[in-house]
């Protein structure tokens, strides 16, 4: 089988990071337009509340059952149909549903948006890339979906403005929702087209039924398991890391809007910080940066914990820095690592699924851990012991690490190898 070459599907690499950005954006725009989303179809909190439970609740077994179909099913017809049908389902929204129905069209959601789309996404940018250039492609896609995301939100927050001049604010939502209904369908009619000449990895399409045992064999693998709890780790920061920004200000005086700018620039530190890791992963191996970067975390919550009010602000800001560096240098490498422990070919699919239906449960539970230690240790004492839970899970993430290197030297040292041929 020809070996991959990234730069001759970087192209097709582009359209699936644009891909992977705007089947996003329907399930979780209502968290920027909260309050007009919720005045344009008639909802209260607590219906707000469920449609994010719905996505979240059938997102676990979405990404299980993802994997495994992905094993059977081509990407060649998963990506485009999930991006179609998502598309498809934005515009049922503007048919003014009821709450329920809108609750229910958010648990659609984690089947076309996650369990179509995103593991078979994931083992088709493992597929464009060689074993030296995982690092390379992740980048790429990690650092793309930041800056697509800061475009297409910009673009979005002007339809809402102009269309909110025009009549209202429940128009400016429908105008959102129309914009990223229609672009979501076209990159997946586009997709059908650019994936046809894709090589799929063996084990995709077979004859084999899907069946639930499928996920036995990489429960086995231990590679999988530490994969799992990297990515627990990684994410718990990644997913709380919001909360340093209240803290700066309740602490060191830092006023609310300079609070705001700091959380808001982990987004600018991303596409930098995804393609500086993507590179540096193909000349020392993905697994080293993602030790680089576990350290990062660490040392930038030590200084954040440490560091005193009458040290002023300075250390505390350049203490996020680093965290926000190190943090989307650690989500690069998640699956970007995948490729130094030779996962066999033909579950491939079903251990993204396993990994993720488990790795990002943090996306779930920080939140809901930062609540409960907020609301029982009120004010500076509850952020930092929040802050010592995340150093806590990043040190364990850390010691993983360093046994997913010494599991894979050989592996890692051959994939070097191959690089200076």
């Amino acid at each position: 089988m020809e070996t991959p070459s990234l730069k001759k599907n970087l192209f097709l690499l582009i359209v699936l990071t644009l891909s992977g950005s705007f089947i996003c954006s329907l399930p979780w725009f209502r968290s920027y337009y909260y309050a007009p989303f919720m005045e344009a179809f008639g909802m209260t909190n607590t219906e707000m509340g469920l449609c994010g439970t719905a996505l979240g609740v059938a997102g676990i077994a979405a990404y299980l059952f993802g994997g495994i179909i992905c094993d059977h099913v081509s990407i060649k017809i998963l990506i485009p149909f999930a991006m179609i049908s998502t598309g498809a389902l934005g515009l049922v929204m503007l048919a003014n549903p009821s709450p329920m129905l809108m609750i229910v069209i958010h648990g659609l959601f984690a089947i076309t948006a996650l369990m179509f789309f995103f593991p078979a996404l994931t083992k088709t940018v493992r597929s464009l890339a060689s074993s030296n250039e995982q690092g390379k492609a992740f980048g790429i896609f990690e650092g793309g979906r930041g800056i697509s995301n800061a475009v297409y939100l910009a673009i979005a927050a002007f339809i809402f403005g102009r269309m909110t001049i025009m009549k209202n604010e429940a128009f400016g939502v429908r105008g959102i929702i129309l914009f990223y209904s229609a672009m979501t369908i076209v990159l997946g009619v586009l997709d059908i087209f650019l994936l046809r000449g894709v090589k799929e990895e063996t084990g995709t399409g077979g004859d084999d039924a899907v069946n639930l045992k499928m996920l036995t064999k990489p429960m086995k693998m231990p590679a999988v398991w530490l994969m799992i709890g990297i990515i627990f780790a990684t994410l718990t920061l990644s997913t709380g890391y919001y909360y340093i920004s209240p803290y700066v200000t309740e602490v060191f005086g830092v006023s609310a809007l300079l609070g705001a700018i700091l959380s808001s620039s982990s987004q600018y530190i991303r596409p930098i910080a995804s393609f500086g890791a993507g590179v540096l992963g193909d000349r020392i191996n993905n697994s080293k940066v993602m030790l680089i970067g576990q350290i990062g975390l660490a040392a930038g919550l030590v200084i954040i914990l440490m560091t005193p009010a009458s040290l002023g602000v300075i250390p505390i800001l350049a203490a996020c820095l680093m965290i926000f560096f190190s943090m989307y240098m650690c989500v690069t490498m998640h699956f970007a690592i995948m490729d130094e422990a030779e996962f066999p070919k033909e579950c491939v699919g079903t251990a993204i699924g396993f990994i993720c239906a488990i790795g990002y449960l943090p996306e779930a539970a920080s939140p809901f851990v930062a609540g409960v230690i907020l609301d029982k240790f009120p004010g500076v004492e509850g952020y930092r012991l929040f802050f010592l839970y995340m150093f806590a899970v990043t040190i364990a993430g850390l010691v993983l690490t360093l046994i997913w290197l010494r599991m894979t030297k050989a592996r890692r040292a051959q994939i070097l190898a191959n690089l200076k041929k």
